[in-house]
């Protein structure tokens, strides 16, 4: 496959208008990129597997950051985010554990792609719902 398919490049339209947020995508879009980087490298195991605890625990983190500012916020969906969250920390964690019980790096760049996958995903629809609401709603910029 050709690079390109393995990493996120990042773009303005992933923006939310929350610098410190932003700068969350844009440090967890890198791990993933690095997490498959290490993958189609040849990575072992042991760093794929540190790797991913590492992204587990930055999103994690992430996640409650988020979910605390859009309850400052008063965003009317803020529950359904919040579940949006649950699921995406079950599918992450899911994918983990698929990698630890596999010894075939193959399946390990399939799981790396899903893991892609699953963030565009919230980051270009989950997410952008809150970016809209903060620019009707309130007029916030992030400045």
């Amino acid at each position: 496959m050709e690079k390109s398919e393995w990493e996120i490049a990042w773009s303005d339209c992933f923006n939310v208008g929350v610098p410190e947020i932003d700068e969350e995508h844009r440090k967890f879009i890198s791990r993933v990129n690095d997490l498959n980087k290490t993958i189609i490298g040849g990575g072992d195991k042991a760093t794929v597997e540190r790797m991913m605890d590492l992204m587990l625990k930055e999103a994690t983190h992430h996640f409650w950051h988020e979910q605390e500012l859009l309850v400052r916020w008063k965003y009317p969906d803020t529950a359904a985010h919040t579940a949006t969250h649950a699921q995406l920390t079950t599918q992450f964690a899911r994918v983990m554990k698929e990698i630890e019980e596999s010894d075939i790096s193959f399946v390990w760049a399939l799981k790396g792609l899903r893991l892609k996958q699953l963030l565009v995903e919230h980051l270009l629809k989950e997410d952008m719902k809150y970016r809209d609401f903060l620019r009707e709603q309130t007029g916030y910029t992030g400045q």
